[in-house]
């Protein structure tokens, strides 16, 4: 049975990075089936594309209407950023998500915070680039990334901050992994040279972006191989 992404934006997101975004789901996905050539007529994980979408229907109910619903429930107007954790369980809570479970990716403009509202108040200076549930739902912003001056850095950051939230969204890495592998909350990150790295901050990240871009392929051995792991259980249905 195949496993969808549903990949969506929010009103601002601009033309090229909605590109990036795309083409780098799209780019990992397309690199790991290549190498098993018998799912490729029938991909266990695809891509549906919502963008900034919105169901008329529902406005008046104030409830799951749209994109825009997300942020407007989940901003917090004193910190000026959405709240991540609360950004995150609306999506794993929406009734669609009960009917058909799938991966959820998000990319929005505003700025973004790892934490819960109590936390965040005692760190107002604190921002996220991404933050994510492993194994269901991440939401990724560009409001710092847009501060690089160099457009083909931004568009690295951009590819390497997508790329890293995908890999959480598959599970990556896995959480009963005990080597090379540091936790902070919910994330599990590589320590090798890999784009599951953690990055704190966009200079970091621009940083990683750009080191990264020499591999090639941008995960290490032991994530491409549980990539490999999370491809073969949806191909054959595995529970």
């Amino acid at each position: 049975m195949t496993k969808y992404i549903s990949v969506t934006w929010t009103e601002g997101i601009s033309e090229q990075e909605t590109n990036v975004l795309t083409h780098t789901v799209d780019s990992v996905l397309k690199w790991l089936y290549l190498r098993r050539p018998s799912v490729l007529h029938h991909p266990p994980i695809m891509v549906h594309l919502f963008g900034n979408w919105v169901i008329p229907e529902l406005v008046s109910t104030d409830v799951y209407w749209g994109t825009q619903w997300y942020i407007d429930t989940s901003y917090n107007d004193a910190l000026q950023r959405v709240i991540g954790p609360v950004f995150l369980d609306l999506t794993r809570q929406e009734p669609w998500q009960q009917l058909d479970p799938h991966f959820d990716m998000a990319l929005i403009t505003q700025d973004l915070t790892d934490l819960t509202v109590r936390v965040a108040e005692l760190q107002p200076d604190h921002y996220a680039l991404g933050t994510s549930v492993p194994g269901s739902t991440a939401v990724m912003s560009v409001h710092r990334i847009r501060s690089l001056a160099d457009e083909h850095v931004r568009e690295l950051a951009l590819s390497r901050l997508v790329r890293h939230h995908l890999g959480h969204v598959l599970g990556l890495p896995r959480p009963t992994r005990d080597h090379k592998t540091t936790r902070m909350g919910l994330e599990t990150h590589c320590t090798n040279r890999c784009v599951m790295r953690h990055t704190d901050t966009v200079e970091e990240l621009a940083k990683l972006a750009l080191e990264e871009s020499e591999m090639g392929w941008h995960f290490c051995e032991q994530c491409t191989r549980e990539l490999h792991s999370v491809v073969a259980r949806y191909a054959f249905n595995w529970s």
